[in-house]
């Protein structure tokens, strides 16, 4: 939907391609963009970088390296065909299991199949024997036996190390989203991420494109937008790693209602975004 009306306002889109950055100027951005069969090569003015967190857009080294942190965990995902283990969640609920080597999340598609995210710690994991393994422990320790074994066998997808961040901006160049650095996915917030960051980056772009944009404006503001639930979100992750911590806080949530809706909102949000409260990530 966003790129059809991308393209219905004058965006030329570019399907089944991969772009790298050549080179970047004063004066613009040269772009190498690579198809089924052929290549080519395009100038901009201004780039805006949104590829991910294992975008291949910026080169991988000087300005551009990514930084991860020390303790981070990495991140695995695996889809469950229909019928298969739909008890994981309910409808219209994100399930999230949490244990010693890391913690998953399971929520239920359109189509009756069931997505799985993990976030994993790379010492627990080599410890088990794999990825499978290991949320296969988690399974069993959160209660969920029963899809435990089903759980090993999935064909399950890696990412980098997950925490991490980058420099978010340089001559005619906007990094956004999880490009411009991550943090856990326990709080889900990479969407809420992703569109804020896409929504304040507009400004400063047009500035660049009139050549009255001011070095450092953009990471000033991506930090504003950003730091405040990222340092939720890493004391979060940092919090997960402590069974003895998860297990006093759920007592004290299930003991105390008004305690349960601190943590939530800790969690969740709100967001701020341009002076007024949106939605909850």
């Amino acid at each position: 939907m966003l790129l059809d009306h991308a393209v219905t306002h004058g965006a030329v889109a570019r399907q089944n391609a991969s772009a790298t950055l050549l080179e970047s100027s004063a004066d613009g951005c040269r772009i190498g963009v690579t198809g089924h069969d052929s290549t080519a090569q395009l100038t901009a003015r201004v780039v805006i970088v949104a590829d991910g967190l294992a975008g291949t857009f910026l080169p991988r080294d000087g300005q551009w390296e990514s930084r991860a942190a020390n303790n981070s965990h990495f991140g695995v995902g695996a889809r469950l065909e229909a019928g298969l283990a739909q008890s994981l969640c309910e409808p219209g609920v994100i399930a999230m299991h949490c244990g010693g080597a890391g913690y998953f999340g399971a929520v239920r598609l359109g189509d009756g199949s069931v997505d799985i995210a993990a976030a994993l710690s790379p010492e627990q994991t080599r410890k088990f024997g794999g990825p499978g393994r290991t949320i296969r422990q988690l399974a069993c320790e959160a209660g969920s036996e029963a899809h435990a074994d089903l759980l090993a066998q999935a064909r399950w997808r890696g990412t980098p190390l997950l925490t991490r961040r980058r420099q978010v901006e340089g001559e005619n160049i906007f990094v956004v989203g999880d490009a411009a650095g991550y943090v856990e996915p326990f709080t889900g917030e990479g969407m809420s991420w992703g569109l804020a960051a896409g929504l304040a980056v507009a400004r400063h772009a047009k500035a660049a494109l009139a050549h009255v944009y001011k070095d450092g404006e953009w990471t000033r503001e991506w930090k504003q937008l950003a730091e405040r639930r990222r340092a939720a979100c890493r004391a979060t992750a940092l919090a997960l790693r402590s069974p003895t911590l998860i297990a006093a806080s759920i007592s004290l949530a299930n003991t105390i209602p008004a305690a349960a809706n601190l943590f939530s909102s800790v969690i969740s949000g709100p967001w701020r975004f341009g002076g007024s409260e949106t939605a909850h990530a």
